[in-house]
């Protein structure tokens, strides 16, 4: 895990003193994602430049830019190929030639043996940049999902990549030029990664599953997907004629296994969820570790879960670390960190939680597992419930109506509530029209929802001005499900390994995703519905496969969390409440969103008639960075 930046000189070449000033610049403002070490290569027209986080092959063998034995390509690469120890055996077979151990120089062999298609042999989370001094052009690369990050600008003098917006804009201030269209969106969608768009007008970021090559002879570059999900051959490969629960055990001990590897120790980020603590007990229980996890512990207690926390932690017989964070003294220093590591605002307080969990993960080790994407995957969200009923409605079998209704039933009797739970469309279509008006009349379902506008949001005159991004919805399945999760992999989950990525880099602190290896994904999107949510169950599969390694208590836990944060009580009562409405507040003044609407949203929430903490949130730290970033 690592930084990367590099340039390339378009009409002349480098003066080598100010290119390697220019890389220094670069690589300072990436200098957390890897203080372990740095290297730099200055050619004619290209330059590279390296931050190391030494976890594989520590010796200097391992560092970078790193050169091929024959020094025909040099290579920078962020990230971690985990199946690099068997896919070296399989090289050297082919004639590949190795002198170190690292899984960086697997990479360099097999782009020498397989070319551009080299990626279709990593297992791991990756961007890289490939210098190909025999064609004459930089291959760029980013992985199959979008764990690791990589920004790119294309102007008529330079063409630049880094691991982060920072690195560019360092060398090119005149950049720092607001995407308004990003800032609409971002407001009406809550998006934040879902496209190539940035928060800087001309940085664009290269999306998950896609890769470059630029022509240095005609400083041309051309972008192309090199990775898509073919549902149909992922149900050939991973679900027809097998037991999927055992497929799925299967691979989700494996994931593990290669995530172990490491010349450091590797440890586990716990919230006391169903997927970290899967990962917590496989680690443990499969493959014998004694596992250092990290949790976040607030005295809130819709915000608790330290019993869950304990039962996992006592189960597995851990090394527990437990992080308090706190609206203290240094709660707008960190907020502002935050704004300044993600650059650019981000969607939601669960981020201080998060942040302050990889804070304190720093000096104790440098890897963590991590259980993100199990939700987009397998149904984690209670809103999917939805989809699982219009499924079962739309089936056309036998009795489908009832079914439908036992499962409505089910998750009555469980959740309690329909607010935000259930879709009237939905409901209507399980009851039918009639019973569906009058339980709404009776009050029994209504609609309230804390991301609601119900008041003009924009000034006309920015409004007027921006163009709507346009996100593209593919149908791969005649399941409604199916699909809702499949596009979340391009729309939602993003924004979650955005975050996930800059708050561990931010304190050098690699993480690492079980679920998001690339068999496991595939295994999911082809998997029948009934197997994600069954009756009142999420991830239906998960607790099923999970026997052997979780408590009943944690395994068929319901009250879903995830890195909360209660911010909505630290706006009404916290010690910085002052200083979180003058930032709100001032953002009204720029003439992008209506004072008075800020305001109306403010006392509503001040008042606790409707909870607009999401909104307030993204107002404060779009402020932050304008501060940080735009007003410099």
């Amino acid at each position: 895990m690592c930084g990367i930046a590099g340039c390339i000189s378009k009409k002349q070449k480098f003066d080598k003193e100010k290119a390697a000033e220019l890389l220094q610049t670069m690589t300072n403002m990436i200098s957390h994602r890897g203080p372990d070490a740095e290297g730099k290569y200055i050619g004619d027209y290209v330059a590279f430049g390296h931050r190391r986080l030494s976890i594989v092959d520590l010796s200097e063998s391992g560092n970078q830019p790193m050169f091929s034995h024959d020094n025909k390509y040099i290579i920078v690469f962020n990230g971690e190929i985990y199946n690099y120890i068997e896919l070296k055996k399989e090289l050297i077979q082919l004639g590949a030639e190795f002198k170190s151990d690292s899984d960086t120089e697997v990479i360099l062999e097999a782009y020498r043996i397989y070319g551009e298609k080299c990626t279709d042999f990593f297992n791991g989370m990756w961007s890289f940049a490939i210098y190909d001094r025999e064609k004459e052009g930089i291959f760029l690369s980013r992985d199959r999902f979008g764990v690791k990050p990589l920004y790119y600008i294309n102007d008529s003098e330079v063409f630049a990549f880094a691991s982060e917006c920072k690195a560019i804009t360092a060398i090119l201030p005149e950049e720092r030029i607001p995407n308004n269209n990003k800032i609409y969106d971002f407001f009406l969608s809550k998006r934040e990664d879902s496209n190539e768009e940035t928060f800087y007008t001309n940085i664009k970021r290269v999306l998950s599953g896609h890769a470059m090559w630029y022509d240095l002879t005609e400083n041309q570059l051309s972008i192309y997907q090199y990775y898509t999900l073919d549902i149909e051959k992922c149900h050939e490969k991973w679900i027809k004629g097998k037991n999927p629960y055992h497929t799925f055990r299967t691979l989700m001990e494996d994931a593990v296994r290669i995530r172990l590897r490491a010349d450091v120790e590797v440890g586990a980020c716990l919230s006391g969820g169903l997927d970290s603590s899967l990962i917590v007990g496989i680690a443990s229980k499969k493959w014998g570790k004694k596992i250092h996890t990290f949790s976040s512990i607030y005295e809130q207690e819709e915000c608790n879960e330290q019993e869950y926390i304990d039962d996992v932690n006592n189960h597995n017989d851990t090394v527990p670390h437990f992080i308090y964070p706190q609206m203290d003294d240094s709660f707008m220093e960190e907020m502002s960190k935050i704004t300044y590591y993600h650059d650019g605002p981000d969607g939601g307080a669960s981020l201080y939680s998060q942040y302050s969990v990889m804070k304190g993960i720093k000096g104790n080790v440098k890897v963590v597992l991590d259980g993100q994407g199990a939700d987009e995957l397998f149904g984690g969200y209670i809103g999917y419930f939805n989809y699982r009923i219009l499924d079962i409605i739309n089936s056309k079998k036998l009795f489908a109506k009832t079914r439908a209704l036992k499962a409505l039933t089910y998750i009555l009797n469980e959740w309690g509530v329909l607010v935000q739970i259930i879709k009237s469309e939905t409901f209507e279509q399980v009851l039918g029209k009639n019973c569906y008006k009058y339980l709404r009349k009776l009050g029994i379902w209504r609609k309230e929802s804390r991301f609601a506008y119900d008041r003009p949001l924009f000034h006309e005159e920015f409004k007027n001005n921006c163009e709507t991004i346009e996100y593209e919805e593919k149908k791969v399945s005649d399941s409604i499900l199916n699909n809702i999760l499949y596009n979340s992999l391009y729309d939602g989950l993003p924004d979650l390994l955005h975050n996930e990525d800059n708050n561990s880099m931010a304190h050098s602190i690699e993480t690492r995703l079980p679920f998001l290896d690339y068999r496991i994904v595939e295994f999911a999107v082809a998997l029948d519905g009934k197997y994600k949510i069954k009756n009142e169950w999420t991830k239906w599969i998960i607790r099923k496969s999970s026997k052997k390694y979780l408590t009943n208590k944690v395994r068929l836990r319901k009250n879903k969390m995830g890195f909360p944060a209660p911010f909505a009580e630290w706006l009404r009562n916290g010690k910085d409440k002052e200083k979180i409405k003058e930032l709100i507040f001032a953002f009204g003044k720029r003439n992008i969103l209506k004072q008075d609407t800020i305001a109306l949203y403010y006392n509503q929430h001040m008042e606790n008639k409707v909870n607009r903490e999401q909104f307030l949130y993204r107002v404060f730290k779009m402020e932050m960075w304008y501060r940080e970033y735009i007003d410099c």
